[in-house]
Order: structure tokens, then C-alpha cells, then sequence
């Protein structure tokens, strides 16, 4: 997953006098100490987190004030001349630097963060299931310049409060699942060196240890996959038995019972599992749409309605009216190693309708608990959601997702046990 990170660069500009309430709430912030993080019991459990995104808005672009000396008895009793600070621009150079202050300060509380360097990774390779996200909406600062040293006991003279808003996103429920706000900052007790982003960043951290302290956020981390992302389907739903085909029909006529499925946000592939008119394909294809349509290889098109999900697996359930079409056979049994695999669908979409590439089995990965096959059989875009197919044209897998390597597909193609697709959305094979 690529994200674009929107923060802000720094100027100095002359300004009107003090705000006296914000010095007030950074005077009592002098006197604050800093989180202290209580690290997890080593051996913990816990799973991996990746920072993914920070956002910057401060409220008042007017968002610090600068001087150059104070007066020993405090800031009441003469009139300094202050400058204030206006947040402008961009500052798309520090980014890195975000990243790398939030997997410290994570790590040093026992969970895993994953390095800033796999940020743009395909999100199949990699190993957090968790991104986290962080809006930063109120900045609040006061810097001293050249202080003599016989002042800054008695002051603070680089002090910066700020509010964050973190976000945590599930890639395998596909929604947010925590939302924290933290506030606190850092008195560094030192002078402003020729920039103040010293004094942002270890503002920053601060609300990072809050974080990592926050029940909830380490209640999340602490727990296993099985616990979260639940399937959407009510607990209580009743097994959908459903008549499937006895027998595979072979490759000649596989192609037949696959589909291009059209919802609002793109399209995938769909195919049927039985005669009475229900199409597996991913969560992901369907989205949020409650009906779909489908195009078939005779060209003709249906109206489906999504009648099952499972977020968490990425699998949905389609009901449509086949018109007769014979429905794919399905093998809940495990291919064998380097057995050959054949996939089924619309790569690129649908002006490749129907495309079948061969390959073999060529593993069988776990990524947070989820179960796949891995197979070199060609698929791209649009594949998404088709058959995994076996010599015999049997259904093995779905496919669900692929690394490429500067755009280009390198062989290392993952696909959903199909046993596992139909435990998931509750479905029973009759008899």
C-alpha cells in the first residue's frame, strides 16, 4: 500500500504579541515528566505494527512564539518582544524520521514495528497486519532564543505540546479497529539550535509512549489474529448447504462457469460453486456494494446480490440466476507440492475475459494465521476473486493477491485454500 505523507516545513515570521493562554497551558507543561513506558513481559505474544502515515493541521498556523531573552522574575513583568512561528509548506524530508521515532519508542515497549523501509512494499509481503496512522491537529510552542544559561533554569526554553489522533487499520478486516487521541509534549530545557524541529520530534515521541501505554492499543496488539476480524455475518447464521457439482467437468468447460464481477469500486472474477446460482470471489472485488454485476464468456450479463462476507478471509458469496450454467467442482483436499495448478479469470479486466495461465504449487504460506497457496501461475489485476483450478479443472484456491517488483509480477502469486473460503462464509456442501 503507497502513502502519500502531507507534513509542513517552518519559517519565521514577525508576528503580534504573546498568547497569554498558551503560555500558561506550556508554563504547566514545564513541570510535567514524561511517560514512563512500561514494556510487555518479554516472551510476549504480539503482533507486528507498521507505521504508515502522519498528517499535520495545526489549528493556528500562528502556532509558536520565539524570543530572545526573558526576564528573571517571569514573563509577567516586562514586555518582551516575541515573534511568532507560522507553519507553512511542507517538510516531506522528515518523513523518515517520523517512522523511524514511532518504531523506536514502539519497540522499546516490547511490541514489533516494522522498518520504515517496507512502507512501500506490496502489502502481500508484508508482515503487519496493523498500520497505524497518526493526524496531528494542534501545535502549541515556545523557543528561546539564545537564552544566557542563568535563565533557562527557571524557564523552558524549547516546549512544545501537541494533540494527536492515532489510527489503527486492519488489512485483513479492511477497517479501522482502534481509535486513541494522546496529548503531552517535551520542555528540553535547551535552546533553539537554527531549527526547532528537535523539539516537534521529541513532542512527537511523547505521544508515541502514550500510545504504547494506552489499555486498548495494547490490548490489540496483545491479541491473537483468531480474535479479531470476525466474519460480518451475524454468529447465530445458519450453515448454507448448498448442492455442489460431484465431479470436475474438465479445463474445456471450467472457463464457462467464470465471470467478470463488476461492483462500484472495479472489477474482478467470480465463479459458480453451484446450480443453484451462487459465486465465490473476494471481499475485496464486491466491496461495499450489495449488488454486482456479472458478465459472462457468452457475453450476456446478471444482476447478483452479495448475500455473504467474511472481511477477515476476504471471501463473499453472490447469488445470481445462472440461466443453467453448469456450476465449477470444488476439492477441499490440499494440491500437492508441485502439482500443476491452472488460474481462471479476467486479468487487466474484462477485455481479457476468461484468460487461463498454468503454473504449479509451488508452497504454502501462513501470513497472520491465514492459510495460503503459493503458486508462479500468472495472475495480475482483475484476477482477483477467479478459480485456482487443478488439471481435472477442480477448484483448489481463489485468487486473492501477488507481488510484483517495480510493477512487474515475479512468479510469487498467493490464493485462499477453498476450504477455507467455504468455512468462512458458512457454507456446507450437501451431503
Amino acid at each position: 500500500m503507497r502513502w502519500l505523507i502531507a507534513l509542513v516545513a517552518l519559517m519565521w515570521v514577525t508576528g503580534g504579541g504573546a498568547n497569554a493562554a498558551d503560555l500558561k497551558v506550556l508554563r504547566k507543561l514545564s513541570a510535567a515528566e514524561p511517560t514512563l513506558v512500561v514494556s510487555l513481559p518479554s516472551g510476549s505474544s504480539v503482533r507486528q505494527v507498521q507505521f504508515a502515515r502522519i498528517v499535520i493541521h495545526p489549528n493556528d498556523l500562528d502556532w509558536a512564539l520565539a524570543y530572545e531573552s526573558f526576564p528573571i522574575r517571569g514573563e509577567g513583568d516586562s514586555s518582551p518582544s516575541f515573534e511568532r512561528i507560522t507553519w507553512t509548506g511542507r517538510l516531506e524530508d522528515e518523513e523518515a524520521a517520523f517512522a523511524r521515532a514511532f518504531e523506536a519508542e514502539i519497540q522499546k515497549a516490547g511490541f514489533k514495528a516494522e522498518g520504515a523501509s517496507s512502507l512501500f512494499s506490496d502489502g502481500a509481503s508484508s508482515g503487519a497486519d496493523l498500520k497505524v496512522g497518526v493526524l496531528i491537529d494542534d501545535v502549541r510552542g515556545r523557543f528561546c532564543i539564545d537564552c544566557p544559561n542563568l535563565f533557562a533554569r527557571n524557564t523552558a526554553p524549547a516546549t512544545v505540546l501537541m494533540t494527536a489522533h492515532w489510527e489503527v487499520y486492519s488489512s485483513l478486516d479492511r477497517r479501522v479497529v482502534l481509535k486513541v487521541t494522546t496529548s503531552g509534549g517535551v520542555n528540553s530545557k535547551s535552546r533553539v539550535q537554527g531549527t526547532v524541529l528537535p523539539a516537534i520530534m521529541d513532542a512527537y515521541r511523547e505521544n508515541v509512549r502514550q500510545l504504547a501505554m494506552n489499555e486498548d492499543f495494547r490490548t490489540l496488539l496483545t491479541a491473537s489474529t483468531g480474535s479479531l476480524g470476525a466474519a460480518t455475518l451475524p454468529p447465530s447464521l445458519a450453515p448454507l448447504i448448498l448442492a455442489m457439482a460431484p465431479r470436475a467437468g474438465g479445463l474445456a468447460s471450467a472457463a464457462r462457469s467464470v465471470a467478470v464481477v463488476f461492483a462500484a469500486d472495479g472489477s474482478g472474477s467470480g465463479f459458480l460453486i453451484s446450480d443453484q446460482g451462487y459465486v465465490l470471489t473476494n471481499q475485496h472485488v464486491v466491496g461495499g456494494s450489495k449488488y454486482v454485476k456479472l458478465k459472462w464468456d457468452d457475453g450476456t450479463e446478471s444482476l447478483g446480490e452479495v448475500v455473504r462476507v467474511d472481511t477477515r478471509r476476504d471471501v463473499a458469496l453472490i447469488k445470481v440466476d445462472a440461466k443453467g450454467r453448469a456450476p465449477l467442482s470444488v476439492l477441499r483436499e490440499r494440491p500437492s507440492l508441485g502439482s500443476g495448478v491452472f488460474a481462471i479469470g479476467s486479468p487487466l479486466g474484462e477485455k481479457y475475459q476468461n484468460s487461463l495461465t498454468k503454473g504449479v504449487v509451488s508452497g504454502f504460506r501462513t501470513f497472520e494465521g491465514l492459510a495460503y497457496i503459493q503458486s508462479d501461475v500468472a495472475i495480475n489485476h482483475g484476477n482477483s476473486g477467479g478459480p485456482l483450478v487443478n488439471e481435472q479443472g477442480a477448484v483448489v484456491g481463489i485468487s486473492v493477491s501477488g507481488i510484483d517488483v517495480s510493477g512487474a509480477p515475479i512468479g510469487l502469486n498467493f490464493f485462499i485454500p477453498i476450504d477455507d473460503a467455504l468455512k468462512a462464509l458458512v457454507i456446507v456442501p450437501a451431503g
